[in-house]
């Protein structure tokens, strides 16, 4: 899911890359999470999805051997175009 703020995605990537993880998937709903098939869903704003994205990226980098992967739910309640854009914004992050 999305972990929250930066900064407990950050702690979460360490946490579950000490414990052995070989990955982690963030998200950008906001919380609580829904299915991604439930009506109503939300997402957090653009910037705040790829700050998440960024604090996985940073904690990797930082020693964590993790794998960083990064989806959206932005096209049932944005439109694929911002989906498409946020998905090209979470690769740029490293994702």
């Amino acid at each position: 899911t999305g972990y929250g703020n930066a900064m407990n995605v950050k702690r979460t990537v360490k946490g579950y890359a000490q414990m052995g993880l070989a990955a982690i998937m963030i998200e950008d709903q906001v919380a609580p999470k829904r299915c991604g098939h439930t009506k109503g869903k939300q997402v957090v704003s653009r910037a705040e999805a790829v700050q998440r994205v960024e604090a996985a990226v940073d904690a990797r980098n930082e020693g964590a051997d993790i794998l960083i992967l990064a989806r959206t739910d932005a096209r049932t309640c944005l439109g694929m175009d911002e989906a498409l854009e946020r998905i090209r914004l979470f690769e740029k992050a490293g994702a």
